[in-house]
């Protein structure tokens, strides 16, 4: 493997494999690289939406205490490169290679986030970081992150969304739940359901619990440098992370106002008017999305390019999303998963919204543009977002 183009073929290939419970595949992958995930520290963050914002806001936390501090997240919008970091910096395309070329060699079948994943942990040793935080990239018991014994444990919050692979809410929530390791800590701001299979696995694990209510969620006192109500419990929920890390308040307070997280209520001027750009993709991320639109935008009609993964109960998220004089611009999500435009059309007309398909990603965007809507929007999927946010930013 001898470039880019390389690794990212490579990574192609392994996507025939799909998605594969168990973690005997990324043990042996760890096994022969010598357990890079030994070498650090790690914090283990899982939750249905806003675990990535958790973990950005942690990453600057920790390099504001002084610490060089690795991030793994998933899925990227632009570039692989995205998904592993040190110190805010992305994984460069040269060392990106060299540790997927260390993952292959290893000569061990394993799907496309094994091979990630080993690959990230290899790149934190190799970095000599003294904290990683590691996002959880589906569910958590057998999620192929979950092979570290992590200092503190985080799972934002439990909603739908996986269905056909991880159940009902209860087994979400005890996959979710899967992180929680026995004498590790754990921070949640789960509630309902949810939170009482999470309070029995801390139980069962004897784990100290933290709980974090959203329903007496009191302001921030923190400059938070993203835009979003819901950003406002991520903050919580990475507030009460850090203090049980021991992270003083000028640490928090400086990750805080310097953290960035692009695609969640990114609001970005253009030429033709603001445009919003977020990543909600399933019901959840919906809803939130809607009461911060409107909160901050609350006048005026609104236009948007949507899309979204058939795998999603994009049906639902039409309901809490969209205002009877909206004019949407449905445009499929760079992936294979991708719902067709006319199934959602067919939903949107259905409830009377007005709505065009447009297959072609620049073509949607061109049409957005064109809008006189007082304020553009562009979500449905990160898929998505990865696909136009470049024509914006």
């Amino acid at each position: 493997m001898k470039t880019y183009d390389d690794a990212l073929k490579y990574l192609e290939y392994l996507c025939t494999f799909g998605i594969k419970e168990g973690l005997e595949r990324i043990n042996a992958l760890a096994e022969q690289l010598g357990n890079p995930q030994n070498f650090y520290q790690t914090i283990h963050v899982a939750g249905t939406n806003g675990k990535g914002s958790v973990c950005a806001m942690l990453a600057e936390m920790l390099k504001a205490h002084g610490l060089t501090v690795g991030l793994f997240t998933s899925p990227h919008l632009e570039s692989y490169c995205e998904r592993i970091r040190v110190d805010g910096e992305n994984i460069s395309e040269a060392d990106f290679t060299e540790m997927i070329a260390r993952v292959k060699a290893c000569n061990v079948v394993c799907t496309h986030f094994e091979a990630l994943t080993a690959a990230a942990f290899e790149y934190f040793r190799v970095r000599k970081v003294d904290v990683a935080v590691i996002e959880v990239g589906l569910g958590g018991t057998f999620d192929s992150t979950n092979i570290i014994t992590p200092k503190l444990a985080v799972i934002t919050n439990v909603a739908l969304d996986h269905e056909n692979i991880l159940g009902d809410l209860d087994n979400i929530a005890h996959n979710k739940a899967g992180i929680i390791k026995p004498n590790v800590p754990t921070v949640t701001g789960a509630t309902g359901r949810p939170l009482e299979i999470i309070r029995s696995v801390a139980r069962e694990k004897n784990s100290p619990l933290y709980e974090v209510n959203p329903y007496e969620l009191s302001a921030i006192s923190y400059n938070l440098n993203l835009r979003g109500d819901y950003q406002q419990f991520n903050a919580a929920v990475a507030i009460k992370a850090a203090e049980i890390l021991g992270l003083n308040s000028d640490a928090i307070e400086t990750g805080l106002a310097r953290v960035q997280w692009a695609g969640r209520f990114e609001v970005v001027e253009t030429a033709a008017g603001v445009v919003v750009i977020d990543g909600a993709h399933n019901p959840h991320g919906a809803a939130a999305l809607r009461q911060s639109l409107d909160k901050n935008f609350p006048h005026g009609q609104r236009a948007w390019i949507f899309g979204a993964l058939r795998d999603k109960n994009f049906s639902a998220m039409i309901d809490l999303l969209f205002r009877e004089n909206d004019f949407v611009i449905v445009t499929p999500p760079d992936s294979e998963r991708a719902a067709s435009t006319e199934m959602i059309c067919s939903e949107l007309r259905g409830r009377g919204i007005d709505c065009v398909a447009v297959e072609e990603n620049f073509a949607a965007v061109e049409r957005l543009m064109n809008s006189s809507a007082d304020v553009k929007i562009v979500a449905g999927s990160l898929y998505l977002i990865g696909a136009v946010r470049k024509f914006f930013v």
